[in-house]
């Protein structure tokens, strides 16, 4: 269905009874690309496309694009959704709006499950570059297209475990769904969300008292390292490795990566 959330249209899939669960896929993601763990979790999930993914709007303005204003846009369809509170889990860019959310309205998140997620990048030459970078990726696809685009991303020695992973049948179902979302959001999403131009976070971990679960894969040795960092910081924070899995570990470990979501939500 379609609601519009703080100005922005968004679709979004909701399915199943019992306690809120809001779910965000990450980055050239969707609800679709969600699917293979959301099904393996209970509760009431609600899975969006975020802002420029998937079904979702695609503004040509950067602003709504900012990670708190994608925080208000999801205090505004749970508000509209009867919602006041959930578990929350995210994926990557989705850990990070996700982290943004718990931040930003502690009362709203019951509990985090964050997936390959980052607070962000202190040091500032590094995130000057990064922010370079992203300007970059982004300006590429607005000159090359999404299917030039998507075809280089996924050629990141980041997928390459998830590419080795997935049948042949499901990497192509995987392209398709990257492919399918508007090539103006995906760029606006790198320009205004990436971690870039996300205000780092570091600082505020220690005061976030909601329960938060870190995910991350066996191979992906570099958020591995943010997440252990993350579980110092973090009062309630706990990491757990998924064993065999790369940086998605939601679609290489389903299994794995959802019963370590169900515990910790069972113990919040």
């Amino acid at each position: 269905m379609k609601l519009t959330c703080d100005g922005v249209r968004l679709e979004v899939s909701v399915f199943g009874s019992g306690d809120p669960l809001l779910i965000l896929h990450g980055f050239t993601g969707s609800a679709l690309a969600m699917e293979p763990l959301a099904e393996r979790l209970t509760g009431h999930r609600i899975i969006p496309d975020l802002i420029g993914h998937g079904q979702s709007e695609s503004p040509s303005s950067l602003d709504p694009y900012s990670l708190p204003n994608i925080s208000r846009q999801l205090t505004a369809l749970l508000t509209q959704l009867d919602t006041p509170r959930v578990h929350v889990v995210g994926y990557s860019l989705g850990g990070r709006i996700g982290l943004t959310l718990a931040i930003n309205h502690p009362a709203m998140v019951s509990s985090l499950a964050l997936i390959g997620a980052s607070p962000g990048i202190v040091d500032n030459d590094e995130r000057l570059q990064r922010l370079n970078s992203d300007r970059n990726l982004a300006n590429s696809i607005s000159q090359k297209g999404i299917m030039s685009f998507v075809d280089s991303w996924v050629d990141s020695p980041m997928w390459t475990s998830l590419q080795g992973r997935l049948t042949s049948e499901q990497w192509a179902g995987s392209l398709r769904q990257r492919r399918s979302s508007h090539p103006l959001g995906l760029a606006n999403s790198l320009r205004a969300s990436g971690t870039g131009t996300m205000p780092p976070l570091h600082e505020k971990l220690k005061n976030l008292e909601v329960p938060t679960l870190l995910l991350s894969g066996e191979h992906d040795q570099k958020f591995r390292g943010i997440a252990e960092e993350m579980a110092t910081k973090l009062p309630r924070g706990v990491h757990r490795v998924i064993n065999e899995s790369g940086h998605a570990t939601h679609l290489e470990q389903p299994d794995a990566t959802a019963a370590a979501i169900l515990e910790h939500f069972g113990c919040s």
